[in-house]
């Protein structure tokens, strides 16, 4: 028989401080997202200076989301062990130092292995632990509170790429690397002097008080290992179908015709569109439930993903960058509620590591396959195609797991 149950809500009490974590959360992801996407400004300037291919330049990004996907794990399992803030000052330096450094660099080999010490030893520092403490210092407002942090990813990813662009077009890619690194370190030190965990009550007080392990209960109540590799599994599939706009939207917009200011706005569209996307489904996720609300967000991305390539319209383009930007947004703050929910409290770290780790393979496999396509035929269709492919499998899977918690529920199926 199974100890799991519903997860009891006095094992976490809501703290004011708990919004200083979000702060600082917001801000360590939007320099954190920016640093990972800047591979899609530096596309079309690397391809100009080494002529390489977008295939083997987009690959730069899959070598960050193996960064991100194998680093989370170990960062999510040590910050529960010995807490998120000095996992986050490792971050702040793998992070920034080799943004730096990429501005010496010429060859592809070393370009990949500075992108895969950003994610490993940057991004996943910052990622996964401040996600995993900001959970722990909400209950009833952890959709908002997730949604408010997940969304300063989406202002990264539409900020600092612009303003990359823009210093490139200003110096050359190779000064604004230098200057975009050091500026990171400045902001994120002092920053992440202002992290501290959570007081402790509840069950984890009574645990470490009287030596007793902390339960397997949790908020789902169907044992984590089965709904965990459900949502881990929804996680490739989804991120697959992000990563081909995110990466390839610019390229995409020049090869319309349009300057690489322009193109690079249209990415910044669709960023910012995720702002308001992730507030409104972190709300989402508190009032209907974390699981619900990542099939509706996975579900407007993609029925928008494939009609970018449908039009030559900038404001066509700019409505699609609206909506699929306001839907894919919400899947990454559901994708961490639905963690901290199907995983007991005890390991909310690796769970949240598990589930992103999914993503980012999503996320790899998504940003060069569709490179691949864009090289094997000349234009993004089959690209976009594959994405809307990807993200209707990422349905499917949802609504069995969906049917299989109700069965559960219901004691439909073993109970292990």
């Amino acid at each position: 028989m199974s100890n799991t149950g519903p997860l009891d809500a006095s094992s976490i009490e809501e703290r004011p401080y708990g919004w200083v974590i979000v702060f600082v959360g917001t801000i360590c992801l939007i320099l954190g997202f920016g640093a990972n996407i800047s591979v899609s400004v530096l596309i079309m300037p690397l391809e100009q200076e080494f002529s390489w291919t977008r295939a083997e330049i987009s690959f730069a990004y899959t070598m960050v989301t193996i960064g991100c996907g194998a680093g989370g794990i170990l960062w999510g399992v040590l910050s529960d062990r010995i807490g998120a803030r000095k996992i986050a000052f490792l971050g702040a330096f793998g992070l920034s130092i080799p943004i730096m450094t990429l501005s010496w660099q010429t060859e592809l080999w070393a370009f990949y292995l500075h992108y895969l010490f950003i994610g490993g030893f940057g991004f996943a520092c910052l990622f996964t632990p401040i996600l995993a403490l900001t959970s722990h210092w909400f209950d009833r407002r952890k959709g908002l509170a997730l949604g408010i942090v997940t969304a300063g990813g989406a202002i990264g990813q539409g900020a600092v790429p612009y303003i990359l662009r823009l210093m490139i077009s200003n110096w050359d890619w190779r000064d604004a690397m230098l200057y975009l690194g050091v500026g990171y370190l400045v902001i994120l030190i002092p920053l992440l002097f202002f992290l501290k965990p959570p007081p402790l009550f509840g069950d984890r007080q009574s645990a470490l008080t009287s030596g007793t392990p902390l339960s397997d209960n949790n908020q789902w109540g169907v044992p984590h290992r089965i709904s965990l590799s459900w949502v881990w599994c929804a996680g490739i599939f989804c991120c697959i179908c992000m990563a081909v706009p995110i990466i390839h939207l610019v390229p995409l917009g020049t090869d319309l015709g349009l300057d690489p200011e322009t193109a690079t706005s249209v990415l910044v569209v669709l960023m910012f569109s995720g702002v308001p996307g992730r507030l409104f489904f972190g709300m989402l996720a508190d009032r209907i439930g974390s699981l619900p609300s990542y099939a509706i967000a996975s579900f407007g991305q993609t029925a928008v993903v494939f009609w970018f390539t449908q039009t030559q319209s900038l404001p066509m383009l700019y409505t699609f960058a609206v909506l699929f930007g306001f839907s894919y947004s919400g899947v990454m703050t559901c994708l961490i509620v639905c963690a901290r929910e199907a995983a007991p409290l005890r390991m909310t770290g690796l769970a949240v590591a598990l589930i992103v780790s999914a993503g980012w393979i999503g996320m790899g496999l998504g940003g060069y396959l569709a490179g691949y396509f864009y090289d094997a035929t000349g234009n993004y269709v089959i690209s976009y195609a594959f994405a809307a492919v990807a993200g209707a499998i990422n349905l499917l899977v949802l609504i069995g797991l969906m049917k299989y918690r109700r069965r559960y529920a219901a004691g439909d199926v073993v109970k292990i």
